[in-house]
């Protein structure tokens, strides 16, 4: 059993505040940018792919977290 306090899933890890979802959002992972995207163009981009997350913004202290959205 942990001695570490437990929050609720939709409550900001800093405040405590209740956490207000933006919906969910594709993020951008792997590839190149800057100089390799310059120089190599679309061939920078092949290692690239994406990762849904779901995106939560607490009102109170105006953080934003990202984690896994459920799975339906």
């Amino acid at each position: 059993m942990s001695d570490e306090p437990q929050t609720p899933s939709d409550a900001c890890l800093r405040c405590g505040a209740e956490l207000h979802s933006l919906g969910a959002t594709a993020l951008r992972t792997g590839g190149s940018g800057g100089a390799w995207k310059l120089i190599f163009g679309e061939l920078a981009e092949l290692g690239e792919g994406t990762m849904n997350v779901e995106m939560l913004a607490c009102p109170r202290c105006r953080r934003l977290e990202l984690r896994l959205p459920k799975r339906g």
